[in-house]
């Protein structure tokens, strides 16, 4: 399928995050027109835009790349790879297929040849973030070098930096792994983003837990309660942790009534009292 488009004010009009920035316009046409791993090639000539979609391959390779994932998620790699495998001899342009059987690899502990994967994949999409974000953990995790692993991570951010998921990720990966100053620029990177997230609140809780700072604990895990609107594991961990906080602070008789107020509200948040804690 191929979409031909001058290039006028009505296109800029239909792109508005494009600022009549021709580059920009390429980026956002290209957003636009990307169906789950399958992007259009988008070329420029003269006074035109021309979007070429491979509408055949996302029809007949849609549904075995559902398949792979949904093989991943319920961890069956053997037969997410095998998927996989054909899905690149068929069509080995995508990026997300490389991805995909990297990450696979990688769970199944077989970090070199998984970070060859992700290479191929950087290499059909230089700004496939969750690849840059793959090889990040690997080195951070596996590797133990922390330099490649920021230079990785510093690279998504740099392609999106308004990703806060991405950010908070990051900065999660990074605080399991003990490395608490480089977790802590990357949450807050995604706190200024995105000040609702409570995952964010929660990671900056244990960070300042870790540090000895009982009250900022305290309150970065309270705001996780309050812009967590379902009551998931996240919650749950939350007000447990919210507890703890809460407890070491009576032991020093530090804002105790500030302390006893919010635990009212989350015993009736949380379902019941949580007895002996400040008593």
């Amino acid at each position: 399928m191929q979409i031909i488009q001058r290039i006028e004010d009505l296109l800029f009009d239909l792109f508005p995050n494009a600022k009549k920035d021709i580059n920009l316009l390429k980026e956002e046409i290209v957003k636009y027109y990307t169906y789950g791993p399958y992007k259009p090639k988008v070329s420029i000539e003269n006074d035109f835009v021309i979007i070429d979609i491979d509408t055949p391959s996302i029809i007949s390779q849609q549904d075995d790349y559902n398949k792979a994932i949904a093989f991943c998620e319920k961890g069956k790699y053997a037969e997410a790879k095998k998927i996989l495998r054909g899905l690149i001899e068929k069509n080995p342009s995508v990026s997300e297929y490389y991805r995909n059987y990297g990450q696979v690899l990688s769970e199944e502990g077989d970090q070199n040849e998984a970070i060859n994967y992700l290479i191929d994949a950087l290499k059909w999409d230089p700004k496939n973030t969750w690849a840059l974000i793959m090889m990040g953990n690997i080195f951070a995790r596996y590797k133990n070098d922390a330099d490649t692993a920021m230079k990785y991570y510093d690279q998504a951010l740099k392609i999106n930096p308004n990703d806060s998921i991405a950010a908070n990720n990051i900065g999660g990966s990074l605080l399991q792994q003990g490395k608490i100053k480089e977790a802590q620029k990357y949450l807050w990177h995604a706190y200024q983003i995105n000040p609702d997230y409570p995952n964010t609140h929660y990671a900056l809780g244990l960070i300042a837990e870790m540090e000895g700072d009982l009250q900022s604990a305290f309150f970065s895990t309270i705001e996780a309660i309050k812009k967590n609107h379902v009551k998931d594991v996240l919650f749950k961990n939350s007000v447990s942790q919210a507890f703890a906080s809460a407890q070491e602070i009576s032991k020093s008789n530090i804002g105790r009534n500030i302390v006893e107020e919010y635990l009212q509200s989350l015993e009736t948040r949380g379902g019941g009292k949580n007895r002996g804690c400040c008593r």
